[in-house]
């Protein structure tokens, strides 16, 4: 019976595919692993990419011309696997050979637990999400000392069955912290993340390089994102207090968006977030991360 079911969404993504999955048929070998690849722009060769690397039987594909955001393709791809565990895995990612069994290894060794793979980019590693007083949520480097708040939608492991109790990610984000949300949900509620001792190859932003209406679409998501995932997943009590700190780290991140010449979208995603805050509260009914997680992050070590 196979184990794992390898999820990836793709978006303008057949040049950086042609790359890297021939990496993952090398890694997956005869392990039991799927693949289910939700691709979100259907007309730039994914489909022949995969075709020429996989075996029919070996995966699923699913295109979806509209484009309904990561968060939504994770979704949909994960709702048909039948493996115990999913892999999310963006398509700019390289598996060394040994990955996946090491994967598999650690899944076996504690099944119960979502995993954070770490990524290498930027000239950095980065494993799992961190909190950060001006992004809120930003790529934890493998040097901190705590354990992460939870995986990276990159290279993330989940039960399937824990990330479908859950809601799995929520879909109005479209993209760019939906896996935040997801991690403070998971934090709150007491699951805590596994860091792994693997570091992939990462290009990072390969679907939105070199077009400035989709550097837009995404400051403006990151904008409204971060107030909603704040809106969602803090108890009162911590709102309260992160109220006045997002205010004044938003003037910053200001700056840095006039500098890049992208402060409309940046504002325009402010906007949003401030009034769909509320809506988006409503839309979680679950525990929520208040000052004892807080505490207990901010105190905790990695295992």
């Amino acid at each position: 019976m196979e184990t794992l079911t390898i999820v990836t969404v793709l978006y303008r993504s057949g040049e950086m595919l042609a790359e890297t999955v021939p990496t993952w048929v090398r890694s997956a070998a005869d392990l039991p692993v799927r693949f289910v690849f939700a691709d979100n722009w259907p007309e730039d060769g994914c489909e022949k990419v995969i075709g020429d690397c996989l075996d029919d039987d070996r995966y699923a594909y699913l295109p979806d011309s509209s484009n309904p955001g990561f968060a939504a393709g994770c979704n949909r791809a994960v709702a048909g696997v039948t493996t115990s565990h999913v892999l999310l895995l963006n398509p700019d990612v390289w598996l060394p050979d040994d990955a996946l069994t090491r994967i598999l290894a650690a899944i076996a060794e504690d099944p119960d637990r979502p995993i954070a793979v770490g990524l290498a980019m930027h000239g950095g590693e980065y494993v799992g999400i961190d909190l950060n007083p001006i992004s809120l949520f930003i790529d934890r480097a493998s040097t901190v000392s705590r354990a992460p708040l939870g995986p990276s939608g990159g290279a993330a492991v989940f039960p399937t069955d824990l990330f479908r109790r859950f809601g799995g990610f929520y879909e109005h984000l479209f993209a760019w912290g939906e896996d935040a949300d997801l991690a403070f949900r998971l934090y709150a509620s007491g699951l805590r993340t596994r860091e792994l001792d693997l570091v992939l190859p990462h290009a990072g932003g390969h679907s939105v390089e070199g077009d400035n209406k989709l550097q837009g679409f995404r400051a403006f998501l990151l904008a409204r994102n971060r107030l909603l995932v704040a809106a969602r997943t803090f108890t009162w009590p911590l709102m309260l207090v992160a109220i006045p700190v997002l205010a004044l780290a938003h003037l910053a991140l200001a700056a840095r968006r006039v500098r890049q010449g992208l402060l409309r979208p940046f504002l325009r995603g402010l906007g949003h977030g401030l009034r769909q805050g509320p809506a988006a509260r409503r839309q979680w009914r679950g525990a929520r991360f208040g000052f004892g997680s807080l505490f207990s992050y901010l105190k905790g070590r990695r295992a």
